[in-house]
C-alpha cells in the first residue's frame, strides 16, 4: 500500500538540520557581499534578502504543486496553513499554471 502525498510530508518546522542549512546560507551570502556576520545591519540585510527570495520561490513551488495535481489541502498542510488560507494567498498563481 502506498502512502498518500499528504502523509509523506510534515508541516514546516525548525530543526538542527534546517538551522544548519540556514546558517550556511547566511554565511555564504555574507561572503558573497563581503559582509561580516558580526555586523547587525549586514545580518539584517542578509536575513531579509533570504526571506524575500524564499517567499518568491514559495509562489513558484505552489504553482508547480498545483500543476502536478496537489490539492489545496495538501498545499496548505505543506505551508502550515489551512486549505482556505493557501487558496486565498496563492490561487491566482497556482491555478494559472494548473489550467
Amino acid at each position: 500500500m502506498t502512502q498518500s502525498r499528504r502523509a509523506q510530508y510534515l508541516a514546516p518546522a525548525t530543526s538542527a538540520e534546517v538551522s544548519a542549512a540556514f546558517d550556511g546560507a547566511v554565511a555564504r551570502l555574507c561572503e558573497v557581499h563581503n559582509f561580516s556576520t558580526l555586523d547587525p545591519a549586514a545580518l539584517l540585510h542578509v536575513l531579509t534578502s533570504l526571506i524575500a527570495e524564499g517567499e518568491a520561490r514559495i509562489g513558484l513551488a505552489v504553482s508547480d504543486a498545483r500543476a502536478s495535481g496537489l490539492s489545496w489541502s495538501q498545499i496548505g498542510d505543506l505551508l502550515g496553513v489551512t486549505r482556505a488560507s493557501a487558496w486565498q494567498r496563492y490561487s491566482d498563481l497556482g491555478d494559472a499554471a494548473h489550467r
